[in-house]
């Protein structure tokens, strides 16, 4: 189905811009923004564990803890 498109003449739309006018570009995230967060998330390590493992655990909190008191003891030994 296709519309018929009547332009003004002081009209200044472009028929071949996919963006609206009175689209607001200040409101949006900047790409730069999110390209950090990106490479801030990216530097995190993420380790899987194996299923009877992480059955031991609740939250990653837990297992953090549990690790630095493994490798306090170890460095203690």
């Amino acid at each position: 189905m296709k519309h018929e498109v009547t332009l003004l003449e002081d009209d200044d739309y472009d028929l071949e811009d996919d963006i609206a006018p009175e689209y607001d570009f200040a409101k949006l995230p900047r790409a730069d923004e999110q390209q950090q967060r990106f490479r801030a998330q990216a530097k995190r390590r993420l380790i899987s564990l194996a299923p009877d493992v992480s059955a031991a655990f609740t939250s990653a909190d837990e297992v953090n803890e549990a690790l630095r008191k493994l490798i306090q003891e170890k460095k203690a030994a």
